[in-house]
């Protein structure tokens, strides 16, 4: 699932992985982890909505895109994976483009 980088036995060993392929495995890890976060906040929707079929609307609003939010969050909570920058952003509030902030920071 997850690619360890692996880091040598002993600094500048040689046994560990290049930068270039620690850093691959990085890029693709963090790209398993948006793409597992949308999975996974779409199967809490869908099964809170097979839970409360009279809820009037969405439970998430979720968005997998290849940019960063141009758009004012549709509902506190909102998230949206931003598949090239591997950036996942969260809504705070529903005014503002700037209402999404990024996970993690």
């Amino acid at each position: 699932m997850f690619e360890k980088v692996e880091i040598g036995t002993s600094a500048d060993d040689g046994t560990g992985d290049s930068l270039r392929d620690a850093f691959t495995k990085i890029n693709q890890n963090f790209d398993r982890l948006a793409e597992m976060q949308a999975q996974l906040a779409a199967q809490i929707a869908d099964g809170r909505s097979a839970a409360a079929p009279d809820w009037p609307g969405e439970f998430v609003a979720r968005h997998i895109a290849d940019q960063a939010p141009d758009v004012v969050p549709p509902m506190l909570g909102a998230v949206w994976v931003d598949t090239t920058n591997r950036v996942v952003y969260v809504s705070v509030g529903t005014e503002t483009t700037q209402d999404w902030v990024i996970v993690g920071q």
